[in-house]
C-alpha cells in the first residue's frame, strides 16, 4: 500500500494565519468578494487592509468559492503528490462550501474528507491547524479525521462587532436587534451555535464593558481545561487585538500554541471594521 501524503485545504473565511498556511503547506479555497468594479479572490487579489479601507465607502457583498476554484485547488494538490486531503470549511449553515467541496471532492481520484467545522473565521480554522499538527507528527488520515471531528465540538469563537450595521445590511441577524444596537450603543457578542448558526451570545452596552464580558466567555470555555490553544483575531483593530491578546495570556499559562492574526475580508463584509475574534481550541 502506497503511504499517505495527506495535504490540508481550507477555505479563505476559516481565517488562517499567514505564517501557519504558509509553514504547513496549506491549500486555500477563496471566498470571493464582491464590489462594484469586480470580483476578488479573498486574501488573494485583495488583503484585509485594501478591503476594509474601501469598505468605509462602499458596499460589498460575498459569495462562495466557485466550483472551478476548488477544482483547481485539488487538481493542485494531486499534482504536488499527496493522495489524501482534509477538507476544512466553516459552518455549512453559514455557506454553501462545504456542500460544494463535498460534491467536487467526490469526482477527484484524491481521497478528501470534508469537515463542516459549524463555526467560522479562526473557530473553523483552529481545524486545518490542528490537522496539520497532527499529520506532521505521523498520524494517520483516519486518526486525523476522528481527533479533529472529536476537538472541533469544543472549539468556540467569539467575536466582538462595534457595529450591527453590516450583520444588519446582510441579513445575518435580526432586524430588530440591529435597530436596538444602533440607539443604544449595545455591542454585541456574535458566537456560532451548535448548528453551526451566528447568534448573539450577549449584548453590552459599551466597548469596555463588552470586552469585560467577552474574557468572561472566554474563561467559561476555557474552563478548568489542561491543554488549550487561544487566537485573537482582528479586523483594522490591531491595538485593541494586542490588548486582549495581552491579557489572556498574562491568565493563561496553560495555553500551549498562541495565534494572532486578521479577519479576512469575506468576513469583514458580514462583521465591518474594528472586529476583534477569539477562538478557544480545547484538547483535552
Amino acid at each position: 500500500m502506497q503511504p499517505e501524503k495527506i495535504a490540508i485545504l481550507v477555505d479563505s473565511c476559516s481565517d488562517v494565519p499567514a505564517d501557519v498556511l504558509k509553514a504547513a503547506d496549506m491549500a486555500l479555497m477563496p471566498m470571493n468578494v464582491i464590489f462594484r468594479d469586480r470580483v476578488y479572490e479573498d486574501r488573494l487579489t485583495i488583503t484585509p487592509a485594501e478591503f476594509y479601507r474601501r469598505q468605509a465607502t462602499e458596499s460589498a457583498t460575498t459569495a462562495s468559492p466557485t466550483g472551478k476554484m476548488i477544482v483547481d485547488a485539488l487538481d493542485r494538490i494531486q499534482a504536488s503528490g499527496y493522495t489524501h486531503v482534509i477538507a476544512v470549511c466553516i459552518s455549512a449553515a453559514l455557506s454553501g462550501t462545504f456542500q460544494e467541496t463535498q460534491l467536487l471532492a467526490a469526482e477527484s481520484p484524491l481521497t478528501v474528507h470534508v469537515i463542516n467545522t459549524r463555526s467560522v473565521g479562526i473557530g473553523s480554522g483552529f481545524a486545518a491547524i490542528y490537522a496539520a499538527q497532527l499529520r506532521d507528527s505521523g498520524h494517520s488520515f483516519d486518526e486525523i479525521i476522528q481527533e479533529v471531528e472529536r476537538v472541533t465540538a469544543q472549539t468556540k469563537v467569539f467575536f466582538y462587532v462595534p457595529s450591527l450595521k453590516y450583520l444588519q445590511a446582510g441579513g445575518r441577524i435580526g432586524k430588530v436587534a440591529g435597530m436596538a444596537g444602533t440607539l443604544l450603543n449595545v455591542k454585541p457578542i456574535i458566537s456560532c451555535d451548535e448548528e453551526g448558526v451566528y447568534y448573539p451570545i450577549a449584548k453590552v452596552r459599551g466597548e469596555k464593558r463588552t470586552i469585560t464580558k467577552l474574557l468572561a466567555l472566554i474563561d467559561a470555555a476555557v474552563g478548568d481545561a489542561k491543554r488549550v490553544n487561544i487566537a485573537v483575531c482582528d479586523g483594522v483593530n490591531p491595538e485593541l487585538r494586542q490588548q486582549v491578546l495581552t491579557q489572556l495570556q498574562a491568565k493563561y499559562p496553560q495555553v500551549e500554541h498562541w495565534y494572532a492574526g486578521d479577519v479576512s475580508p469575506a468576513l469583514g463584509v458580514h462583521t465591518g471594521p474594528g472586529l476583534i475574534g477569539v477562538g478557544v481550541q480545547v484538547l483535552d
